[in-house]
């Protein structure tokens, strides 16, 4: 007989065949090894199979309580053990939730499999780490996806997809404001991170229990901080001055280089000394892997030409913001600058001096004018707050 359930998904599955019973218990491996100690089984059984599956964890036979299946008091580290027991059951009982709610049928090898993570399709981080290594990405794009993941562990060790919900989102959310005191733009990154996955997700046919439309990612492009063409003048002055140390000296040529040039972080790291020879740069963008032409003006072009390490020797992203920090400190330019500030300072320079919006998009690539207006309107802000001047 089939029965209804989720109606709203229409769909129409027979209980008797989806939802066995399946019991779970935990015992000692008959085994002793040199230390004494017996390996824990957890035993599963269902229509009167049985599927044993090893855990991490040891007991004495004297110390094991085989009534209560948890090690005795006496143990030593039994609140550890237990503890350990305690998850693997509550593991279990969600993978075998996640089935019942997506009408899957679940069988003791599948159950198994979902347990030690050989499949991803219980557990939320095992998925994205199973289908990150599987993907075609940058190496940029790759160390995001960890950083995010491993903020995700940080948050739960593991998160069955059954506990996604809107309220798990938004306490997510709330963790990583009050306890990683992540900024506005960077928690918006993190839900555009995981509504990435839950899309992909549902792909797969992996059952949610969260309309994802409803997470509301938030802005990711934060206020765009950028250097005013006086604020660019002064750092050139000090990358061409004799006080400057050789670090220093090559973590603002690249950051300059990148002011009049408009390029991003990852198409710098791909350049070689020998592409800039010419009057034009011609190069595939990392981003979006399309092949980009812009002009090499005469002052990039002097920037390269005043430090014959650029773009043969490379530091790391972090060394170059860290020099930055100095050097903003050492020439009194009291914003946060990082390398990508390089290619902000451009746009919004270029908007300055009357270059047009039309062109801009071109320059930095924009497939829509939408992103390029951005810039505009920072600068529109700038020359409304300029009416302060007129007070006394």
């Amino acid at each position: 007989m089939l029965k209804t359930i989720y109606p709203e998904l229409g769909l129409q599955i027979s209980p008797k065949r989806i939802f066995v019973p399946m019991n779970v218990n935990f015992n000692l491996k008959n085994y002793i090894n040199k230390s004494g100690e017996s390996q824990v089984y957890m035993i599963l059984t269902s229509a009167g199979k049985r599927k044993r599956l090893p855990l991490d964890v040891y007991v004495s036979p004297k110390n094991w309580d085989k009534e209560k299946q948890r090690a005795k008091p006496k143990t030593d580290n039994h609140e550890m053990i237990n503890m350990f027991i305690d998850q693997s059951f509550s593991k279990i009982s969600n993978i075998k939730i996640h089935y019942r709610l997506s009408g899957t049928h679940l069988t003791l090898d599948r159950l198994g499999e979902e347990f030690k993570n050989k499949t991803p399709n219980y557990d939320f981080i095992a998925f994205i780490r199973h289908h990150s290594q599987n993907m075609v990405l940058s190496e940029r794009t790759r160390i995001k996806h960890r950083s995010e993941l491993k903020k995700l562990e940080e948050f739960k060790k593991y998160i069955p997809f059954s506990e996604i919900t809107l309220e798990f989102v938004n306490n997510y959310r709330g963790w990583l404001s009050r306890t990683k005191n992540n900024a506005s733009t960077t928690i918006a990154t993190s839900m555009k991170f995981i509504k990435k996955f839950l899309r992909l997700a549902r792909k797969y046919g992996v059952f949610l229990n969260v309309d994802i439309d409803e997470i509301v990612s938030g802005n990711t492009n934060g206020n765009r901080i950028n250097l005013t063409l006086d604020e660019v003048a002064k750092l050139r002055s000090f990358y061409e001055s004799g006080f400057i140390k050789e670090n220093q000296r090559l973590a603002l040529g690249y950051f300059l280089f990148s002011c009049f040039t408009s390029l991003r972080i990852s198409d710098l790291k791909n350049l070689k000394r020998e592409d800039l020879d010419g009057e034009t740069l011609t190069f595939q963008i990392e981003k979006t892997k399309q092949l980009h032409s812009i002009p090499l003006i005469k002052t990039a072009k002097k920037i390269l030409n005043q430090n014959k390490d650029l773009f043969v020797r490379w530091i790391s992203e972090q060394k170059i913001n860290q020099a930055l920090k100095e050097i903003a400190k050492i020439c009194g330019i009291r914003k946060k600058i990082h390398l990508h500030v390089a290619r902000h300072s451009f746009a919004t320079n270029f908007l300055r001096v009357g270059g047009k919006i039309e062109e801009l998009q071109v320059i930095m690539a924009h497939s829509k004018i939408e992103t390029t207006m951005i810039y505009v309107h920072i600068v529109k802000s700038e020359s409304i707050k300029s009416m302060y001047l007129l007070d006394d």
